[in-house]
């Protein structure tokens, strides 16, 4: 009879889980690792968020009281000019007087104004005497248009103003402008901001050599949403 080997059982195989990895307090304590993980990312990510917000209120807020803050249109007059200067004006010589009025606005706005156009009225003893306009423009951001207003004073309602006869004897007359722009600034070309600015002046005109002199000039301004 061959001799027949002893029979060789295969060895189990090695578990590497230990019973201490399946236990139920190990699964509870994965997940909670997992749920701790996804909440500090959660954090971090709100955190980024809100501090991306706080960042541009406050940007909002520095360009809202700068850049997108409506300024005061800066409105200067220069001279006024006689274009008659050899005309004398009496009640027996009542010949109508042209006047140019040089103005310049400086827009101080970082967009455009633009203007639908101005006035300038012209008074003598608080009684208009003549007036004149210019058409619609704009001025540029930052910029400094400069423009002209010709009036023309009206000598028939000149001579019949209470006081005229006294002044002539002084040679000078004390006048009056009035200057009225109205326009509006749009902001990122959405936001339209009416703006008015209107400028007073006063100043002396020699009946004698038709220069005009002495010029005293107040400002005003409005903006209205």
């Amino acid at each position: 009879m061959a001799n027949q080997s002893p029979s060789v059982k295969p060895l189990a195989p090695y578990n590497i889980s230990s019973s201490r990895y399946n236990t139920p307090e190990h699964e509870i304590e994965t997940i909670s690792d997992h749920r701790r993980s996804r909440l500090g990312t959660f954090t971090l990510c709100c955190g980024c968020i809100t501090a991306l917000l706080l960042i541009s209120i406050v940007i909002i807020l520095i360009l809202g009281f700068t850049v997108y803050n409506v300024n005061e249109p800066v409105i200067t007059m220069n001279r006024i000019i006689n274009l008659d200067k050899g005309t004398n004006i009496t009640k027996d010589n009542p010949i109508n007087v042209t006047l140019i009025a040089d103005i310049s606005m400086k827009n101080t706005n970082y967009f455009i104004y633009r203007s639908k156009g101005s006035t300038t009225t012209l008074y003598y003893d608080g009684i208009g005497i003549g007036e004149g306009f210019t058409p619609p423009g704009k001025a540029k951001a930052r910029r400094t248009v400069r423009f002209n207003v010709t009036l023309k004073i009206v000598t028939s309602k000149l001579i019949n103003v209470p006081g005229f006869s006294n002044d002539t004897v002084d040679q000078s007359l004390n006048l009056s402008t009035l200057t009225r722009i109205d326009g509006n600034v749009k902001i990122l070309g959405m936001f339209k901001k009416k703006v008015v600015v209107e400028l007073n002046c006063t100043a002396a005109y020699n009946i004698t050599s038709g220069l005009i002199h002495g010029y005293n000039c107040l400002s005003n301004y409005d903006n209205v949403l």
